[in-house]
C-alpha cells in the first residue's frame, strides 16, 4: 500500500530491455539507477518550483533500498516521490516504485546541496525550501 501523500510528484519510467535479468525482473542495481532517475528528474520540476536562476546543485549522501517484490520487463514503473525532511543544508526524499498498482520498492535517500564552486555542502535556500515545502509529507496534511 502506497505511503505517499497526495502531493507527491509521479512519474512514470519506460523500462528498457537492458534493465532485467535472466529472471526477466529488473536487476537490484537498475531499480537504484530508476531511483536516481526519478530523483533527478523531480528536482529538475523543483528548480523551476523554485523560479529563480540560483543553481538547484545537490549530490546523494545515503540511499537506503528495501525490495518488497520484483518489478517486471516489459512494462513501466511508476515512482511516486516526496519530501520527507528538510534541514539546513540537507533533505530527505522518499521514492516508491510500484508496477500495476502495487509498490514493489522503496528508497529514502538524503540529498545535500552542494556548491560546486566551494566544494562544499550549502544553505537550502528560501526559495529552493519552498519547492521542497511544496512536496513535503508535511505539508500534505
Amino acid at each position: 500500500m502506497s505511503q505517499a501523500p497526495e502531493n507527491a510528484l509521479e512519474l512514470n519510467i519506460e523500462l528498457r530491455w537492458s534493465d532485467q535479468d535472466l529472471m526477466g525482473h529488473v536487476n537490484n542495481a537498475r531499480i537504484m539507477t530508476l531511483a536516481e532517475e526519478a530523483r533527478i528528474r523531480a528536482m529538475q520540476q523543483l528548480q523551476r518550483t523554485a523560479g529563480s536562476d540560483e543553481p538547484f546543485e545537490a549530490v546523494l549522501r545515503t540511499s537506503n533500498t528495501d525490495f518488497l517484490a520484483p518489478i517486471m520487463y516489459p512494462g513501466d514503473c511508476v515512482v511516486r516521490i516526496w519530501v520527507s525532511k528538510i534541514g539546513n543544508s540537507s533533505f530527505v526524499m522518499q521514492h516508491e516504485l510500484s508496477q500495476n498498482g502495487k509498490v514493489a520498492v522503496t528508497v529514502e535517500a538524503v540529498v545535500v546541496m552542494f556548491s560546486s564552486a566551494t566544494q562544499a555542502p550549502m544553505q537550502i535556500t528560501d526559495n529552493v525550501r519552498k519547492a521542497l515545502e511544496s512536496v513535503s509529507a508535511s505539508s500534505a496534511r
